[in-house]
């Protein structure tokens, strides 16, 4: 431990925006293009993408000019995809030429689906992407929350239903039938058939423009939960490449570029978990950060608080004392 602890230190000390300004003018340099960064602090309840990101969002891609090529770097664990396609459309508004994505680590679920939106992704050895199947929230963030496929609910009844046609009698799940709400069965169908129409338009327009057969798979394949039947799955460069053919470069983890890339990353991540807030956005000449106070529920007692001691007063000539006993 305490020989990686001066090689860490090395890596995230000092730790300001001009530090992490000064490399990203190195890898601007490197690869021939503008960068901007969205990273998101890993142990906040409110990483994801979200509306709010909207306005700092903005306030950095003003800051930066359009060049022939134009990167975001990306490192974020999922969020709502309505957000993640209004930030794309921010990008593809400003960035009219060239705009691809970095991902250092991961870009899980709606950071996917913001990368598939760009014309090309580049992944670092350890980079993963992840299946894009919407998931349902219970509870309300970030105490209490569970999140659950969509296609979860529809493999649900559908399990029953097999059961039933090989025999089971029906009287066996008329408890688990009564449970089932057909509203949230309609929410998680067009959930599902929302994300595959993002990817599969996407796609099309970008990074599969010259094949759409190959869009429509990759989108209904990621979509469907079927293929990917866990929502946390690492799609690796390996993965995204040959199997999704989507057009993806590997960075050489030997090179200078990888080397800035991932001290920019680790300089950010460290920022953001030593109280920076949720994300942190950047560019050469700007740093803003995303910070959402949350506040905890009330504490539930374990037993009644004690009650006061009375106040016993006595006299003592024109003043107020407090009386003592004395033994008897």
């Amino acid at each position: 431990m305490s020989a990686c602890n001066p090689i860490f230190r090395d890596i995230i000390d000092p730790n300001s925006a001009k530090n992490r300004q000064e490399i990203i003018k190195r890898i601007q340099k490197s690869l021939g293009g503008k960068l901007i960064t969205y990273i998101s602090n890993p142990g906040h309840p409110f990483s994801g993408i979200m509306k709010l990101d909207v306005l700092p969002f903005e306030d950095m891609l003003r800051s930066v000019g359009e060049s022939e090529k134009n990167f975001l770097m990306i490192n974020c664990p999922g969020g709502d995809s309505n957000a993640a396609e209004k930030l794309l459309l921010m990008c593809r508004q400003r960035f009219t030429k060239e705009f691809d994505i970095i991902v250092p680590d991961y870009a899980k679920s709606a950071a996917t689906m913001l990368a598939l939106g760009s014309d090309k992704i580049l992944m670092g050895y350890l980079a993963e992407l992840g299946p894009i199947d919407p998931q349902l929230s219970t509870g309300l963030p970030p105490f209490q929350v569970e999140m659950i496929p969509a296609r979860s609910f529809i493999d649900g009844l559908e399990i029953i239903r097999d059961k039933i046609k090989k025999g089971d009698p029906p009287a066996m799940y008329l408890s688990m039938l009564g449970r089932i709400r057909p509203e949230v069965l309609g929410v998680c169908q067009r959930a599902i058939e929302d994300s595959r129409m993002f990817a599969e338009k996407w796609l099309k327009k970008c990074m599969l423009k010259g094949d759409p057969k190959q869009a429509e798979l990759v989108a209904k394949l990621l979509s469907e939960g079927e293929e990917y039947k866990s929502h946390g799955k690492v799609i690796n460069f390996e993965d995204a490449k040959n199997v999704l053919k989507l057009d993806v470069e590997k960075i050489d983890e030997k090179s200078d570029l990888w080397n800035d890339i991932w001290e920019l990353y680790c300089r950010s991540v460290h920022f953001l978990m030593q109280g920076g807030g949720a994300k942190l956005f950047e560019s050469d000449s700007v740093s803003l950060t995303l910070d959402i106070g949350v506040k905890g529920p009330p504490p539930t007692p374990t037993q009644a608080p004690p009650k006061p001691p009375q106040k016993m007063v006595g006299k003592t000539g024109n003043c107020e004392s407090p009386a003592s006993s004395a033994p008897s």
